[in-house]
């Protein structure tokens, strides 16, 4: 499976960067994150070139990274700046620096643009919902490390037919028939956007949602789901989310990042975002009651997640089969493979372009 590096991809919440480093595995890297001595979140290779500990179980010191080995300390360019093991007038080797990854920190959420042979022509998605003045609470679920593939994961979260089947607790009540959806690919193929489609040959009468989610519905009292102002979006570096809006008017957004962490296993930050009608206790009690229900839904989305045999699998199911309701999945899948396509042309046409210089073209 050929992971897309050209997009910006979520390394993590902006919460999670506290005191100490963070470590991910991303596209194949070990990164190690963490603040300079101005607050800035700087993203570095993990690797030390001393002797390859990893810098993401070392600690912060001064606004540099410290090896949790030898002492070695690197700055937010990833240039070495102390050799405890010698005099401080003694000259640091000048291959003593690791690899810096461009870091964008944009609505709290880290994003990392892993591809070091080209430059991002611009910045993350900014997304309205998350706003600070937007009127929208956040709740984060914690990051999720997952034994699945990233195709398979953004399936899963853009994929309508399974809750009656794996979430019989979370989303109790969801109906088995799904209804046909319009899927339409962004002009530049960057993205996709789904809604239930009005002329669909079969139509699903709504039950409302039950178990947890349905409880602290109806204790609130929130109304039913508007379905015609209801979609959802996928954009290219793994975003997901769901734009949910009731019939009293309040709003909700599903949101989610998928990072590819390598071939077979995925980096998972999802968190539910909400518009309140009713604010103090109701509000406060509310989001504790949806941070469960988040948790438990995601968990059993990561169980089933990981029991799937797909194409990179040894038992893999190399074609699979396709119906109506996966609509989404294909369109996704289109897009995705179509990202790979351009890193690809661009790769190989680079390639020739060397060939052509190293025979004396150029």
């Amino acid at each position: 499976q050929m992971l897309a590096k050209r997009a910006w991809y979520s390394a993590g919440w902006s919460s999670e960067l506290v005191d100490g480093p963070l470590q991910r595995r991303i596209l194949g890297q070990e990164v190690v994150l963490f603040r300079d001595a101005e607050g800035e979140a700087v993203a570095l290779s993990a690797v030390c070139p001393h002797r390859g500990a990893n810098l993401g179980l070392g600690c912060v010191v001064e606004g540099t990274v410290e090896c949790p080995f030898h002492g070695w300390r690197f700055n937010n360019e990833g240039e070495c700046t102390k050799v405890p093991s010698q005099p401080e007038w003694k000259k640091i080797p000048n291959r003593a620096k690791v690899p810096k990854f461009t870091l964008c920190e944009q609505q709290g959420i880290l994003w990392i643009w892993m591809d070091q042979d080209t430059a991002p022509d611009k910045g993350p998605i900014s997304y309205d919902f998350l706003n600070e003045d937007c009127g929208m609470t956040r709740v984060l679920d914690d990051a999720r490390f997952v034994e699945a593939p990233y195709v398979s994961v953004v399936e899963n979260a853009i994929d309508n037919s399974h809750p009656a089947f794996i979430h019989p607790g979370t989303l109790a009540g969801e109906p088995q028939v799904v209804e046909e959806q319009t899927v339409v690919i962004d002009g530049d193929e960057c993205g996709l956007w789904a809604q239930l489609d009005p002329n669909s040959a079969w139509k699903q009468p709504s039950e409302g949602t039950k178990g947890m989610l349905g409880q602290w519905r109806k204790a609130i009292g929130i109304t039913e789901l508007d379905k015609d102002r209801c979609y959802f979006r996928f954009d290219l570096g793994g975003v997901v989310y769901f734009y949910d809006t009731f019939t009293n008017g309040e709003t909700q957004v599903g949101f989610v990042c998928v990072t590819p962490a390598d071939e077979t296993h995925t980096w998972f930050f999802g968190e539910h975002i909400r518009s309140y009608a009713n604010k103090g206790l109701i509000k406060v009690v509310t989001s504790h009651a949806i941070k469960k229900w988040m948790a438990a839904l995601n968990e059993e989305d990561v169980i089933w997640s990981e029991l799937l045999w797909s194409a990179d699998t040894p038992d893999g199911l190399p074609s699979p089969l396709s119906v109506v309701a996966d609509r989404p999945a294909l369109g996704f899948r289109k897009v995705y493979r179509n990202a790979c396509e351009r890193e690809r042309c661009t790769n190989d046409s680079l390639v020739d372009l060397e060939k052509h210089r190293n025979q004396g073209g150029m």
